[in-house]
């Protein structure tokens, strides 16, 4: 219960939060942009290039050489100015080029193409870069850089995510900083390459001479091309709920429903804030908590409730939350609330001797952060589980586990690691890549802890979902699903799988091979038995949206390209808006590259 009950928390969203967009249909929201700055409608780029192609139109923020040499002046600079701001956006970078974000014009993440780097340093993507002292001495002027966790840069030409979670410093009355700023969280590509760096100044190459409350975005645009979309932020200035002093009343006795009873309580007090800890047992009581709700503007609240046991949460007499929990189970309701007092109240009860007692409430309005109305100790951190790494480091591993794709779970998967860092999960029911990633192998975690639940395991790198279908069609036909197949097992070659196949709709045996090729994975894919007159088989190389083919022997899906030599890949529509890139067999034999 409990594994599925955390399983459930890690998929929810950890509170609201509003999306307010840079817009891109023109340069207005920027403070005097130089001539390198356009809008475009897409960019382009191969893995080898160092410039982009464009194409016009609105949506896309891109830097090129259109004015000339590149200067300092061509950094750009947000209207908007903020303090503490979540931010998210896209960018991609052609090969070889540098930029930057600075929140408030004055701290760094860096903007680099990295890809394939084995060991990343603060100047790498995802880094926070150094500050820097003439004073300090020669050879010793930059200082407090950050290096990424590790490297999570797809390739150049490939769109990347980056979010940061910044915390701006704080100062008092007189101007006075009282506490330095803060990433609180850094994600690249959706993995976690920063989390609480606190930064004791400015980074270099700030456009300020000290640091202050707000601040600009700022983004690098004199060291090369780079192109961004999907600007979004979230900033937290707005005030938001507080709990007055708490009064409770606590009763003993085997309770099934959250309903106080009119017999005297066992005791009564007041607290500072919510908390279990007046609780002396561990099972059969209820308490009813009551206490002012401050609320500073008319706006929609998020209410969070945590309890172990059962428990209702009222605000004006009105049920937002009610129902069994574990826990570590958040569970959120929203209301509109008037600027003003209002009267909240907490019935919690717990009638099984089994499980921590825990009480938590947060509440999160849009354009504040989440605050804690509980004392700290009333709501338990998750149990502590080490880590269960599968490694790939002297020799290639395969590990089958249940693994989740594109929202289904699947049964029938062996992931392949290597020590080349290059790594894939395979549905052997399907004959279809699930997803590729770098880095380290596996992480069985959910696997092995406690009973085994899900029973699945996690990539530990840069992970790109694939579209997870069998890569093969008859030409002018749906591609094989299932129901055409008939697994024969796998044999090793070199320690590698080679999975077999009976293709019953083309009467062919298939063999597919998949191994490390420079920065990616090359797939090879035989058919046992065809004439050299055969003719009607296809690759099927991406099912999906976005798909693209930039020349012929290159493509593009979300994530990753694909490569080949020789024959023309065809881009079709098929159902629900969809595309499929094709290419026809010439011979027995063809082989792909998936890079990212």
């Amino acid at each position: 219960m409990k594994k599925l009950l955390f399983s459930l928390l890690l998929a929810t969203p950890l509170g609201l939060w509003a999306q307010q967009s840079i817009p891109l249909n023109d340069l207005s929201a920027f403070d005097q942009p130089s001539k390198n700055w356009t809008i475009e409608q897409a960019v382009f780029a191969k893995y080898t290039d160092t410039l982009f192609q464009v194409s016009p139109g609105s949506g896309v923020l891109v830097n090129t050489l259109r004015g000339g040499k590149y200067h300092r002046t061509d950094d750009l600079k947000s209207k908007m100015q903020h303090g503490d701001i979540r931010l998210l956006v896209d960018f991609m970078l052609p090969r070889g080029m540098n930029s930057g974000i600075y929140l408030q014009g004055r701290y760094e993440v860096q903007l680099y193409d990295s890809w394939g780097k084995k060991t990343v340093k603060y100047d790498d993507c995802g880094g926070i870069y150094e500050r820097w002292d003439d004073a300090r001495g020669k050879g010793k002027e930059g200082y407090e850089g950050y290096a990424p966790r590790q490297n999570a840069s797809k390739a150049p030409g490939l769109w990347q995510t980056l979010e940061i979670d910044f915390q701006a410093p704080r100062f008092d009355a007189n101007g006075k900083k009282i506490a330095n700023a803060i990433f609180k969280k850094v994600i690249l590509n959706g993995l976690v390459v920063q989390e609480n760096i606190e930064v004791s100044g400015m980074t270099r190459g700030a456009i300020f001479d000290k640091e202050a409350p707000f601040g600009p975005i700022l983004i690098q645009g004199d060291h090369g091309p780079v192109a961004f979309r999907n600007l979004r932020f979230e900033t937290y200035e707005k005030p938001t709920a507080s709990l007055g002093e708490v009064s409770y009343d606590y009763y003993t006795g085997k309770f099934t429903d959250p309903i106080v009873p009119t017999t005297k309580p066992v005791s009564s007090g007041k607290l500072p804030a919510l908390t279990y800890r007046v609780i002396p047992v561990n099972n059969d009581y209820l308490i009813h908590y009551k206490a002012e709700l401050t609320i500073p503007e008319d706006d929609n609240y998020e209410f969070q409730t945590y309890w172990t046991g059962s428990g209702e949460l009222k605000i004006d007499g009105k049920v937002l939350n009610q129902g069994a929990h574990w826990f570590n189970e958040m569970v959120p309701a929203s209301t509109f609330l008037k600027a003003g007092k209002h009267q909240l109240e907490i019935i919690h009860i717990k009638d099984f001797p089994w499980g921590p007692k825990a009480l938590g409430l947060n509440v999160k309005r849009i354009g504040s952060r989440l605050v804690s109305l509980h004392e700290r100790t009333s709501l338990l951190d998750p149990d502590a589980v080490g880590l269960i790494e599968v490694k790939a480091n002297a020799e290639p591993v395969l590990q089958r586990s249940f693994a989740f794709h594109q929202g289904k779970k699947k049964t029938h998967v062996i992931h392949v690691g290597d020590p080349a860092g290059l790594h894939y999960s395979y549905d052997l029911k399907q004959g279809a890549i699930l997803q590729v990633w770098r880095g380290k192998f596996l992480d069985a975690t959910q696997m092995w802890d406690n009973r085994g639940e899900p029973q699945t395991s996690e990539p530990l790198g840069l992970t790109v979902v694939q579209d997870g279908k069998f890569p093969l069609a008859l030409a002018h036909q749906a591609q094989a699903d299932s129901t055409d197949l008939v697994y024969k097992g796998y044999r090793l070659e070199a320690g590698r799988p080679v999975f077999m196949y009976e293709w019953t709709a083309a009467k062919l045996r298939v063999e597919d091979r998949i191994q490390p090729s420079g920065n990616g994975l090359k797939r090879t894919l035989t058919l046992v038995g065809a004439s050299p007159q055969k003719t009607d088989v296809e690759a099927v190389l991406a099912t999906g949206h976005h798909l693209s083919i930039l020349q012929n022997g290159l493509a593009s899906q979300p994530g990753n390209f694909i490569e080949w030599k020789g024959a023309t890949a065809e881009l079709l529509k098929i159902a629900s808006g969809a595309q499929q890139i094709r290419v026809p067999f010439s011979g027995a034999q063809f082989t792909y590259d998936l890079i990212w």
